[in-house]
């Protein structure tokens, strides 16, 4: 983290939030909520390898205000509902045109294309990609 950035600077708001209030796009949030610090948050159940019902809840943080995931992380950790495996995903957008801009997905041992679908359908209907190129202009 730089500054005074605290843990709980980063706001959690639930994909399902963004698609029905923001049309989706996380950047829109941002600038009406002024946070440059959002975990968007999805809940997930589905059938794997012949298990029913395993259920996730994936977290996937962009951030301009934290120089690593630790706090990130931690706080996805304890927004995981009872039962859920949490898949943690974390965007350092301020590194955006970087050579060490790239996605940081935790490995929670399900496999990487199961991990990185969850991650991508996020990244996908929250319009992540445009977010961080459009406020990293600002």
């Amino acid at each position: 983290m730089t500054g005074a950035q605290s843990e709980d600077a980063a706001h959690f708001v639930p994909l399902s939030v963004l698609m029905s209030d923001y049309k989706g796009r996380l950047a829109v949030y941002m600038r009406t909520s002024g946070s440059r610090d959002v975990a968007v948050t999805m809940p997930v159940k589905m059938d794997v390898a012949r298990t029913k019902n395993q259920k996730f809840f994936v977290a996937v943080a962009v951030t301009w205000n934290f120089e690593d995931a630790e706090a990130l992380q931690d706080a996805a950790m304890q927004e995981c509902p009872k039962g859920h495996r949490c898949v943690f995903a974390w965007v350092p957008a301020h590194r955006f045109g970087k050579d060490d801009f790239g996605i940081y997905i935790e490995d929670i041992g399900v496999g990487e294309t199961l991990q990185n679908g969850m991650v991508a359908e996020i990244i996908e209907k929250a319009e992540i990609e445009e977010a961080v190129q459009s406020l990293s202009a600002i």
